[in-house]
Order: C-alpha cells, then structure tokens, then sequence
C-alpha cells in the first residue's frame, strides 16, 4: 500500500494527532514563552499576573489553535462512517 492510499484511509486518525500536538504546543508557547514575556513586562509596571489567569489564557490559546483541525478528524470520522462502507470507520 502506498503512502498516499494510508493517508487518505486515516486521515481522521492523522488530524485527530495533529490537533493534539498543536494544542500541546500552543499551550506550551503561550503558557512558557509569551506568559513569560508578559510577566516580565507587568512586573516592571508594578503589575503582577496570576498563574491562574496565564494557565487559562494558555488553555484558551491551545483550544483555539487546535479546533480547526480537530473538527476536520471528526468530520473526516463520521463521512467515513456513512459512507465508508459497510465495515464504518476503521479505529
């Protein structure tokens, strides 16, 4: 079987890793790189940001990153389900 052919059968599967991993690398971006940034920025105003906010924030950030290619595996899922065949979606 060639490359492309296993693409195309699990390509819910291929999205459904992609979203995890954009979301586990947009959390990590915005939670230790820009929270960072963002923390040093207000402490020098006199500010303080809570971890509670950031941790959320970063949450917030990871989620809209990752929904796009999340609702692309479920779509991909249930089309391979109606109209896969008589099997439904290969796990």
């Amino acid at each position: 079987m060639s490359f492309y052919r296993w693409s195309m059968r699990t390509g819910a599967l291929i999205l459904f890793i992609a979203a995890l991993l954009i979301f586990v690398v947009s959390f990590a971006n915005y939670f230790f790189l820009t929270g960072a940034a963002m923390n040093r920025a207000l402490s020098e105003e006199g500010l303080t940001s809570s971890r509670f906010v950031l941790f959320w924030g970063a949450i917030a950030q990871a989620f809209s990153g990752s929904v796009w290619s999340f609702l692309g595996a479920c779509l991909l899922y249930r089309l391979d389900a109606h109209w896969g065949g008589s099997k439904g979606p290969r796990a």
